[in-house]
């Protein structure tokens, strides 16, 4: 039986590539593995102006995933939970048999994500005043301090080489609300990151509660690492990611 194919998403401010150590050892495991440039990231003369472009993008590559009927496992860091959890509901691969449809996503299997309800967005479920490390310039958001995405466990010197690819994020998408949730009808695991600097794990364990208090079928698992365990740890990453496609790691 062929594996599910993985769809891998950065979060905010990041690109592709923070992905590479893992889709190198995910590829040896014999996945197939998908990535995108969400376009909140890095227009900064065209921002987006709300998350439906990031939802158009998002749902492109999981159908080019899906093909003629592959199962596959979509995979959110951070921010990308929002057009995840938005952007997905009916890719479901339970919902697809019903419509008759082969297919469809099996699993999404959050790292250190924003897993939220219907009429909510980043900024108002993360309420009070916005963190020092980034600003706002215009309808961007700007790191100004990229420590919190690495400490405490990747060395300063690397942090200075993986900070050159961080981009500007629109910070409309921010404050979109979604309008769906896509963990209503699809089973998610959830990589709680036990030291993270930029999304503590206390927010991370509210949001997962919330989320199975409202029925989510949400299993979380935890690792000690920063917010990019991707980096940090990244066999861990990899063993929940093939755990989440049905694996016995």
């Amino acid at each position: 039986m062929a594996k599910p194919q993985i769809v891998l998403v950065p979060g905010a401010w990041h690109t592709p590539d923070c992905f590479d150590i893992i889709t190198e050892k995910l590829k040896a495991h014999g996945y197939t593995v998908h990535s995108l440039q969400m376009p909140a990231v890095g227009r900064d003369d065209n921002p987006v102006k709300d998350l439906e472009e990031d939802y158009a993008a998002l749902r492109e590559v999981v159908n080019r995933a899906i093909g003629e009927g592959n199962d596959v496992v979509v995979v959110p860091h951070s921010w990308a939970g929002i057009p995840v959890t938005g952007g997905l509901s009916g890719f479901g691969k339970k919902k697809r048999q019903e419509l008759g449809l082969p297919g469809g996503i099996v699993k999404c299997a959050y790292i250190a994500s924003l897993i939220i309800p219907e009429g909510q967005s980043l900024s108002s479920v993360l309420p009070g005043d916005k963190p020092d490390w980034w600003e706002v310039r215009g309808p961007l958001a700007i790191v100004k301090n990229y420590r919190p995405f690495y400490d405490p466990d990747i060395p300063a010197q690397e942090q200075e080489v993986l900070a050159k690819r961080l981009k500007s994020h629109s910070l409309a998408t921010f404050v979109t609300p979604i309008t769906s949730a896509s963990w209503r009808e699809i089973p998610t695991s959830y990589l709680l990151c036990e030291d993270d600097q930029s999304f503590p794990a206390f927010a991370q364990e509210l949001m997962t509660n919330a989320a199975k208090d409202m029925g989510a079928d949400i299993d979380v698992q935890r690792v000690k690492a920063g917010h990019s365990p991707f980096l940090s740890q990244p066999d861990a990453v990899v063993d929940f990611i093939r755990r989440a496609a049905g694996e016995k790691v």
